[in-house]
């Protein structure tokens, strides 16, 4: 069973409250624009993170991409997608793969407007929290930051299962 969901980082940071000196008020530079890094993750409730990322907009053939490679990943098991009902997922390039491996992968589809029944969301919040309060002036440094930051989940499954303990999904992995 492996959650997906997709989200974004952009060029404009996400600024929270910090801390300074008294009378040294901090600064945060910026590039404001709306270039952003695309992300598609899969998390499973052993721990395992999958992340790919692409400088524009997920379309439907990234997304059977993207299932093609968990599929490889998981080669002799059948898989239980779980994921929100995005356009993108719903398309036609989808379902022409669904038939191509009959049974190997099965979709199902979050209830609308329900983003607290997905683990995946808390690995964003995770990692754009991560990411607060820093400026990044190119997609390559925001890419590499980002990088860094889910190496680092890879290598903490602990945290990841974590996700899975919040009420409104830890009955489906108990």
């Amino acid at each position: 069973m492996l959650y997906i969901d997709e989200s974004a980082c952009y060029l404009l940071p996400f600024v929270a409250h910090t801390w300074a000196p008294c009378g040294q008020t901090p600064v945060l530079m910026e590039q404001a624009g709306r270039t952003h890094l695309s992300l598609i993750a899969a998390i499973a409730a052993n721990g395992q993170i999958y992340v790919a990322g692409q400088n524009q907009a997920f379309t439907s053939e990234d997304i059977v991409w993207f299932l093609k490679l968990l599929c490889g990943r998981y080669r002799k098991r059948n898989l239980l997608i779980i994921w929100d009902g995005a356009a993108i997922h719903r398309s036609n390039v989808v379902k022409e793969l669904l038939r191509e491996r009959l049974g190997r992968m099965h979709l199902e589809r979050l209830p609308a407007y329900s983003p607290e029944l997905n683990p995946v969301e808390l690995l964003w919040s995770q990692l754009k929290r991560n990411l607060k309060n820093k400026a990044f002036t190119s997609l390559d440094e925001l890419t590499v930051a980002v990088l860094e930051q889910t190496k680092r989940l890879e290598k903490d499954p602990k945290s990841v299962k974590a996700f899975f303990n919040k009420k409104e999904i830890a009955f489906i992995t108990d």
